[in-house]
């Protein structure tokens, strides 16, 4: 027996905006588009969920429609609190003065300092890596079946390194290339875990929707 877990990064949110937790028009037709996707390909999961911040479950409600369900919020699988990391690092969240390049390579070295003790925000490194593995548990119990959740870049990151025994850096670079709507899989087996895929955007990839892959 065996348990697929799709792990799903949530559609485009309000980046730069000061209400980034909601889905732009665009975040909710990639989700959109990926429920059709695996309606498609005859996919059906057992469970679908999403963490509890409003873009993570708009998501899941997005994808599950196409699939004929319905979704749940889990609590855990939440990102990080940005904010707080980089106000404890010194810096103004709300500055909008940033590029999206300049924002993210100032971000990736505050999620180092943060894995290496050097930056304390709301939540410790190690209690979110605490909390998400908590999620997965949850997620897997059954033991067996298909179980899809929306989460974010980092919360998915997160799940894939810890899970894998990888190190913080791994888990930095993996949550900097996330994409919007991007698939991951987890395998749960008697002989172990396995990363089956990741950041996979196959409901994106046609000439009509070159331009609706996003990263924030």
């Amino acid at each position: 027996m065996a348990v697929e877990l799709w792990l799903v990064r949530h559609g485009q949110a309000a980046f730069a905006t000061d209400d980034y937790d909601r889905l732009t028009e665009l975040g909710w037709q990639q989700s959109r588009w990926l429920g059709e996707h695996l309606a498609d390909q005859g996919l059906s999961f057992s469970r679908i969920a999403s963490g509890t911040l409003r873009r993570q479950r708009e998501t899941a409600a997005a994808i599950a429609v196409p699939l004929g369900g319905t979704a749940q919020a889990l609590p855990g699988l939440e990102e990080y609190d940005a904010d707080s990391l980089i106000a404890a690092a010194g810096h103004d969240p709300s500055d909008r003065s940033l590029t999206r390049r300049e924002h993210f390579a100032r971000l990736k070295g505050i999620l180092l300092d943060w894995a290496e003790g050097r930056v304390e925000g709301r939540e410790s490194w190690e209690a979110f890596q605490a909390r998400v593995l908590g999620a997965l548990a949850a997620l897997t119990e059954t033991g067996e079946g298909r179980v899809l959740a929306a989460a974010s870049g980092g919360s998915i990151a997160m799940a894939l390194t810890a899970t894998l025994g990888l190190p913080p850096a791994q888990m930095i670079a993996l949550n900097l290339q996330a994409r919007n709507t991007g698939v991951s899989r987890l395998v749960f087996a008697r002989g172990g875990v396995y990363l089956n895929q990741f950041n996979a955007v196959p409901h994106l990839e046609r000439p009509d929707r070159r331009d609706a892959e996003t990263y924030s």
